[in-house]
């Protein structure tokens, strides 16, 4: 029987995954921009391609694009869950 720890789990994945998508789409953005992506240090430029997608995008529209809240909403989902998850586990 799946309890509410596997399905805790399983919504984290999938936030996981949604975000990881989004970030890979904010990265080709800001790479078609013209900046140099360094894709070894990745993770640790990620926050610097973000800022640069949302001044991108607010100079493009004038408001931020959408893959940034694309990122910053399953990534809060993943965290909560994660949160829940403990407590439950506990």
């Amino acid at each position: 029987m799946v309890g509410i720890i596997d399905i805790v789990m399983i919504v984290v994945m999938v936030c996981l995954a949604w975000a990881i998508t989004s970030m890979v789409l904010i990265i080709s953005k800001v790479e078609k921009s013209g900046t140099r992506i360094n894709f070894f240090l990745i993770k640790l430029f990620i926050f610097k391609y973000i800022s640069q997608y949302n001044e991108l995008t607010s100079k493009e529209k004038g408001k931020v694009g959408p893959l940034f809240y694309h990122f910053i909403v399953p990534m809060w989902l993943a965290f909560a869950g994660v949160i829940v998850w403990i407590i439950f586990s506990l």
